[in-house]
């Protein structure tokens, strides 16, 4: 890698970014200039929204978000007493047709962070855009991630994805396919850095694209009209799985109608087949989508908790 080209270009990046009115939080762009596979008019979207970042108008996510076109990282940093060096790239979940940054992503990110985990929030393009455009940027956010690691006081080598539901989807996606372009240029020094999670956690997580185990607006809203039997296996990603999969923990409601159990299941046992370590917490009487339990992260109607086990498996794995 071109250290000097790489440095050049972080501290242009660095120019563009911003702390908001809650001065933990900073957010990046994913891309310098127009993002890869835009659409007529994103150019315009993505100048304006460099300069709101570069003047100080920009605000951070805060609720749950649809069409975005101009993809980006939010920051939030614990504090200086409690960090571990752990870091956690989220990407939540809402169908590929929306990133429910407020009701997933911020009460984790709370949560993470006074455990001493740094979040970088993913608003990543999803409906009207298809594969691989979501893959591209979450390939994108784990390499601008890794190569400002000293900045952001994380480890390289400790950074995790997180997804819920079709964000989980992402997440896997992104473990078992981090190095293949689908087509993706590269376009500078950051491309030259791995995309490779060292852990993923999956939450109530979309795992296949078969009709037995998907969810049907998920598989709509990212493959469109273009269903091939290939793209269906690609992107069923428990067949992806192999030795060099990143170790993953998932949690699942036993009662989730919305997403079969049986993709978490089959993403855990995939995992062990391979020699790769895994856990899996199935939250009895769970159904879909997120909620509050003790102050902590959990799944809906339910009384059990994964958050803990979670937060303790993260430890383990960091500790190997």
């Amino acid at each position: 890698m071109k250290t000097t080209k790489l440095l050049t270009l972080i501290f242009v990046w660095a120019t563009l970014n911003v702390f908001a009115a809650d001065a933990h939080v900073q957010t990046i762009l994913l891309w310098p200039e127009v993002p890869p596979g835009a659409k007529e008019g994103d150019a315009e979207k993505a100048h304006a929204t460099a300069a709101a970042i570069k003047e100080a108008t920009h605000k951070a996510a805060s609720t749950n978000r649809r069409d975005i076109r101009v993809p980006s990282i939010d920051v939030y940093l614990p504090a200086k007493d409690k960090n571990t060096g752990v870091a956690m790239v989220i990407f939540c979940g809402g169908g590929y047709g929306a990133v429910c940054i407020g009701s997933e992503g911020l009460p984790m990110k709370k949560f993470l962070n006074n455990n001493g985990i740094a979040v970088f929030m993913v608003s990543y393009r999803c409906s009207p855009f298809h594969h691989p455009i979501p893959l591209w940027d979450a390939q994108r956010a784990m390499r601008i991630v890794r190569s400002r690691a000293k900045e952001f006081a994380i480890e390289p080598h400790k950074i995790g994805a997180m997804g819920f539901s079709a964000g989980g989807h992402e997440a896997a996606t992104l473990s078992v396919h981090y190095d293949e372009p689908f087509g993706y240029q590269p376009i500078d020094a950051i491309d030259e850095i791995s995309a490779r999670p060292d852990f993923s956690c999956l939450i109530y997580p979309v795992i296949s694209m078969r009709d037995a185990h998907t969810h049907a607006g998920s598989r709509r809203h990212l493959l469109g009209a273009n269903q091939s039997k290939e793209l269906l296996s690609k992107l069923s990603n428990d067949e992806q799985i192999d030795q060099k999969t990143p170790p993953a923990f998932l949690a699942h409601g036993t009662a989730d109608k919305t997403v079969n159990p049986e993709n978490s299941k089959r993403y855990h046992e995939a995992c062990k087949k391979h020699g790769v370590p895994t856990q899996l917490v199935l939250v009895k009487g769970g159904i879909h989508g997120p909620t509050m339990l003790g102050g902590k992260p959990a799944i809906r109607e339910t009384k059990e908790d994964y958050a803990d086990s979670m937060i303790r498996w993260i430890k383990e794995i960091g500790a190997q």
